[in-house]
Formats: structure tokens, sequence, C-alpha cells
């Protein structure tokens, strides 16, 4: 998602080499018929479309950081926390672009600065190894009240046990998450769940278009080794006392998105656990969080009103990010 000066250069010359190409075309065909200056204005119009996205971006990318936003991940996004400073640059980068194409949308709830950052955090996680990757076709991420059932529907009903999931059919493009779920995942730190990080890895998933457990970009020395691997897990029989949740059971999908969550949130316990699956982990994501989280020496609790703000603004936590 994000644009760099050889990423720019290229796009300009793309965008240059076929407007030039039907404009040239244009040129040729008015010796025969004035029709073809029609292709003039076509050509500009074809170089507008080529280079908005990557100018769009760009733009976006040079914005100033919003305060709330750091001020939420700095006391709720541990895994932020953790990265080297030129990673969290790239990461604040992805979350600016993230959320300026993707429409959050509070359904019977509010949904503040804070709630956006925590989705945009969720998205990037899974893909700050990958040089370029894009989350093709979504649009719009719903946020829920509560947890809600198969229809759709949040009113504490029975059937209501889901907490996220990416649409399909007419909801294609379109995500939806529990606001209750999607805090509380980065609230706590040792559970091994977090909703957000499980639905932006089917995303992840999907990216080759198959939603199949095998995510976009597996090299063949770990494709294989991976395949035998969840095959056999979803064919022997399931214990209690599982060290990843049982819906990692369900099919090849499930098992990649929830070992995605224990990935992220207690790689040091998924390695100690099973260490090539953590290595097939590491390769799939070329990240390693185990890294990443030794780097936090504490895990925050409540911030003080007279403490410092985590924004890193100088000021005290009470006058300056507490309101927002």
């Amino acid at each position: 998602m994000l644009v760099d000066a050889t990423a720019n250069a290229h796009n300009r010359k793309t965008a240059c080499l076929i407007s030039g190409l039907i404009a040239i075309a244009g040129c040729i065909l008015s010796w025969f018929s004035l029709w073809g200056l029609i292709l003039v204005p076509v050509a500009a119009g074809a170089f507008y479309l080529l280079r908005r996205k990557t100018l769009r971006r760009l733009q976006v990318m040079a914005t100033p950081f919003p305060e709330v936003w750091e001020a939420t991940l700095q006391s709720q996004v541990e895994y932020f926390r953790g990265l080297q400073p030129d990673q969290q640059d790239r990461f604040r980068n992805l979350m600016k672009v993230f959320l300026d194409e993707v429409t959050i949308t509070g359904i019977r709830t509010d949904v503040d600065e804070a709630t956006r950052a925590l989705v945009a955090a969720s998205a990037v996680i899974p893909i700050l190894g990958f040089s370029d990757f894009e989350y093709a076709g979504l649009g719009e991420v719903l946020i829920y009240p509560n947890s809600f059932d198969e229809g759709y529907r949040s009113d504490g009903g029975g059937d209501a046990h889901t907490l996220g999931m990416i649409g399909t059919h007419h909801l294609s493009g379109v995500m939806i998450l529990s606001k209750p779920s999607l805090i509380q995942g980065f609230a706590n730190t040792t559970d091994k769940h977090n909703v957000g990080i499980h639905e932006f890895a089917h995303l992840v998933d999907k990216a080759d278009g198959d939603v199949d457990g095998v995510p976009l970009g597996v090299d063949a020395e770990t494709f294989q080794p991976w395949v035998r691997w969840v095959g056999k897990e979803l064919h022997r029989e399931v214990t209690s006392n599982e060290y990843i949740d049982d819906y990692a059971f369900t099919n090849e999908a499930e098992y990649f998105a929830v070992l995605s969550e224990y990935f992220f949130e207690a790689p040091e316990l998924l390695e100690q656990k099973n260490p090539k699956l953590y290595e097939m982990m590491q390769k799939m994501y070329h990240q390693n969080p185990k890294r990443v989280l030794s780097h936090v020496f504490s895990r925050p609790g409540r911030v003080g009103r007279n403490a410092s703000c985590p924004c890193g603004s100088g000021k005290k936590f009470k006058h300056c990010c507490k309101g927002k």
C-alpha cells in the first residue's frame, strides 16, 4: 500500500507510456478522420486515472500522524511498541493509507478515532512483513456493538456468538467486527485471542483468490510441510487440552487465522510448543513477533492522569490525549 520513490517513478513512467500511446494513436487517426482527435482527451484522462491512487497515497503519507492514533498505539498496541523506529514509521504510514481508503462505520454504536486506530492496527500487523500488500476488494469495516448471529443481528439473542467475519455475497468487500471484542483483543495480551488480527488474516489468506489456509507467496520449501501439517491436524482427534482454540480445527482457513492470533499475541509460547510450526508462520508472514515483543519491557496498565502522555508530546496525559 505504500509508495516510495521507485514505485512513484514506475507508476509515472507507466502512465506516460500508456497515455502517450493513446495520444499518438489519436494523432495518426486524425489524418483520416477528425474523430481521431477524441483520443487526445482520452489520453489525458488515462494519465490521470493511472496516477490518481499513487498521488493520493503520497499525499496521505505526507500528512501528520494524528495524536489520538499515536496515543492509542502507545497505550493499547503492544506489538507497535516493540517495533524499531523505522518499522514504527512504516506502521504509521500503512495505517494512514488504510484509513484513507477503507471506511469504518459504526452500526448502532459510536466509532471514535481510537476504535478506528485499533481496526487499522489489526490490518497492519499481519502485513507489516510484506513489501507490497493490498487488501484488494475491502471497502468497509462495520463495527457492531456486540457479537452477532448469522443474520447479522446483535440484539443479544442466544445465537449471537459471532465476533467477526468477512462478508460474502451482498456483503462482499465488507468486514464486520464486534467493538467490545476488538478492544478486548488488544487489552488482554496474554489470551492468544484478537478478533481483528483473525479476520485480517483471512484477507491475507484470500489474497491469492482462495481462502484455503495458504497465504499468497508461500515458497515451495514452506508450502508442502505446511499443507501436510494442517491436513494432519484437521484429521486427528481433538482433545480438551489443545494449545490453540478448538475453532482452529473447523477447516484450513480457520486453522491459519486462529494460529495467526497465537503467532502475533504469544509468539514465545507458540515457539516453545512447536518450534517447527513457529518457523513456518515466520516464513509465511515474513515477521518474527517473538523478537518484536522482546523489546517490550512492560505491559501497560492504566495511564495515570499526571503521567507523561504516551503520544510523546511531553505534556501530562490529562492535558493531552485523555480527553481524546
